[in-house]
């Protein structure tokens, strides 16, 4: 029976429904946005300043409330709708015409953003269903047909199957506790019998505990840090990616969705734009989306319904361009054997060809090993293989004749997509060198009398590559090239982990069926299988959202903004950002075997971290942050600030301790400058 007297109260606003801004005040920007627009005959003044005003008059309506009755301190929610908009009115000497039209304006705005939290109204519904007492309280300045207009706007059954305590009806409020007293009256029930659930610590948990009321806090509607983060309330960029963020949290259904609303999309759609605007300013009417990171750029480029521009997917990597490129052979020879981790005989194979397993026996020869050529190659083997290389002639031709017969291939892929057709090219790429376009200049201008100019749009860049010049030409967008003090490899692998692509890296091409098709790895599977797809409707249900309220132009000038959202991120993870990212299948090298991006780690694991050069630690975890987040508390101890002191002192005797210490931009310099024989022998040492 307990059951049949028991009251089950609902906050309504940040409980049952919340906004898509951050903050209230949003509302009123976003009106204040409209009436800049179109005053409507309001003074200009008002419309130039409306969200502050339209606060101002709130708390000036609350002081003429109090004054009137002094005995009413503690009523604070003692004010309507009309009260405020009144006294908004007798400020700027608005007519009774002016002050109706303004209050049906925020009604709309309200409107437009408000949205019922699903988990409460689950709650609510089965209760209601159950057929239990539920009722709704609410400290709100709103009156009674108001509050009805927009909750019927969201879901007709919260009226219909609870009554309304409302605060600026019934002129008691939850912040005094009053307003509990006043429904256990009326609902005939004693205080101890009212199950009170709603956002606020005061007035809906500690006033209701007060007077004996059950409470429950229910504050997922409130802002999390990285969702504030670089608040402003007065900027409605903020405020709709705030409030966006929010939503996605609360709405979508899986948290794969919500890393690529909340974390991807804000650093990929302005991007996007960026891009569009771009290719429209320099003239260009096609516009070619590089493999594997251009495929999400694509797909949020075509979802913007460019009539104006022709989208296109090329099939490149970095593999597949730059071992087509020979006319320095000691760099193609440099490039051959560096790599991020341990190599064997077969991918020295693959960097050679798309059909390694053809010349394995040919390079087993050449260096004489018999064993698997699977096993890594010890520094000790990787010079002698430099040495024949470089010295051997029948290896040097092998060499070159891989070379060209993978750059005939490649052209003939190229020439297919019409490259080879226009003098002027827009490739689009995430980053970060574009050697892939230096690769792809090199190709196309190899022979006279063709001459292909292109022009790459990069979401950032760290360096660029000696020979640039008007027909080779790169601009970035989110960072330009010594932006950073040190490399931010976590950064920039976050940021190709979100466009990854749901097929393999390109290895070369083959012609099937009289078409130049792409030879791919395996990857697709592994990354297909993680949520790919559920990653992307995330992405896209930000766009879409974001883009009902901003302007192209508007989206652009918030990367600023996400960007150090990014940089803040990257330091101190989010558990969503942290857990949903650290089991993606990665790796730095297109031949390479996928390892988690930041898993969980062992005490034995990080340990051996600590006491590794980078390219090992690598191996262990691509992100050190995230995985601390993921890991239990002994490895968080073992991996702090201050064991990284110490690991760091057991390193410093290690030459690549000095290159540590150099800043990025010093090191680039360095690189772009030095003779290739010091570059080669530094390689060497630091490998050691």
């Amino acid at each position: 029976m307990a059951s049949v007297q028991m009251i089950y109260s609902f906050d309504i606003f940040d409980t049952l429904i919340t906004r898509r801004v951050g903050t209230p005040r949003g509302v009123f920007v976003h009106l204040q946005r409209r009436l800049l627009a179109d005053p409507q005959g309001l003074p200009r003044e008002l419309c130039q300043h409306f969200a502050h005003e339209r606060v101002a008059a709130e708390y000036a309506a609350r002081i003429e409330a109090r004054e009137r009755d002094p005995q009413a301190a503690h009523q604070v929610e003692e004010i309507d709708f009309a009260d405020i908009h009144a006294c908004l009115g007798r400020r700027h000497g608005l007519t009774d015409a002016d002050i109706e039209r303004l209050m049906e304006l925020e009604l709309a705005a309200e409107s437009e953003f408000l949205y019922g939290v699903p988990e409460m109204l689950a709650q609510f519904r089965a209760l209601a269903e159950r057929g239990e007492r539920v009722v709704l309280i609410s400290d709100m300045y709103l009156r009674r047909q108001d509050l009805k207009r927009l909750l019927d706007g969201i879901d007709p059954l919260l009226l219909e199957a609870a009554p309304l305590y409302l605060s600026s009806e019934i002129k008691l409020n939850k912040a005094s506790g009053r307003l509990f007293e006043h429904v256990a009256q009326v609902e005939g029930v004693a205080l101890t019998e009212i199950r009170h659930i709603g956002d606020n610590p005061i007035s809906d948990i500690s006033r209701p505990r007060e007077k004996g009321c059950q409470v429950t806090l229910f504050d997922a509607c409130h802002l999390t840090p990285d969702e504030a983060f670089g608040a402003n309330e007065d900027d409605f960029g903020w405020q709709v990616s705030a409030g966006i963020f929010r939503e996605s949290r609360l709405t979508l259904d899986s948290e794969r969705a919500r890393l690529g609303a909340i974390h991807a999309a804000p650093l990929l759609l302005p991007f996007v734009h960026w891009v569009v605007d771009q290719a429209r300013a320099q003239g260009h009417d096609r516009l070619y989306f590089l493999a594997r990171d251009g495929q999400v750029l694509l797909d949020i480029a075509r979802r913007l319904g460019l009539a104006d521009l022709e989208t296109r997917y090329l099939h490149v990597s970095r593999l597949a361009c730059h071992r087509c490129v020979d006319q320095d052979y000691e760099v193609l020879v440099d490039w051959i054997l560096i790599s991020h981790r341990e190599m064997s005989l077969i991918d020295i194979a693959h960097r050679l060809s798309a059909r390694p397993e053809t010349l394995i026996e040919r390079l087993q020869m050449a260096m004489g090993l018999d064993g698997s050529p699977d096993a890594p190659l010890d520094a000790r083997a990787r010079r002698h293989l430099r040495a024949r290389l470089t010295s051997d002639p029948e290896l040097k031709a092998l060499v070159l004749e891989q070379a060209a017969l993978e750059r005939a291939r490649l052209l003939d892929y190229l020439d297919q997509e019409g490259l080879t057709a226009n003098d002027r090219v827009c490739l689009v790429d995430v980053g970060w060198s574009g050697t892939i376009q230096d690769s792809l200049h090199a190709i196309l201008n190899a022979e006279e009398p063709r001459s292909v100019s292109l022009h790459g749009l990069y979401w950032g860049l760290m360096g660029q590559a000696r020979a640039t010049g008007s027909t080779n030409r790169k601009t970035a967008f989110a960072f330009q090239p010594g932006q950073f003090w040190r490399d931010p490899t976590a950064l920039r692998e976050i940021v190709e982990c979100f466009t990854a692509a749901d097929h393999g890296s390109t290895l070369g091409y083959e012609p099937r069926d009289g078409v130049h098709q792409p030879i791919l790895n395996a990857e697709g599977a592994e990354i297909r299988d993680w949520g790919l797809s559920e990653f992307r409707a995330g992405i896209h249900a930000f766009a879409d959202r974001l883009g009902q309220w901003l302007t192209p132009a508007e989206i652009m000038a918030l990367m600023p903004y996400y960007f150090s959202r990014l940089e803040y991120l990257v330091e101190r993870p989010t558990t969503l950002l942290a857990r949903e990212i650290g089991d993606f299948p990665y790796s730095p090298d297109p031949t390479g075997r996928l390892l988690p991006f930041a898993p969980a780690l062992s005490l034995g694991e990080a340990l051996t971290y600590h006491l590794s050069p980078g390219t090992r630690r690598g191996a262990i975890t691509r992100w050190r942050q995230g995985s601390l987040v993921n890991s239990a508390p002994p490895v968080r101890l073992l991996m702090s600030s201050k064991a990284n002191r110490v690991s760091g002192l057991v390193r410093a005797v290690h030459p690549r301790a000095l290159v540590r210490f150099l800043p990025y931009p010093a090191l680039m310099w360095l690189k772009q400058r030095l003779p290739t024989p010091m570059l080669r022998a530094a390689r060497a040492m630091l490998r050691m």
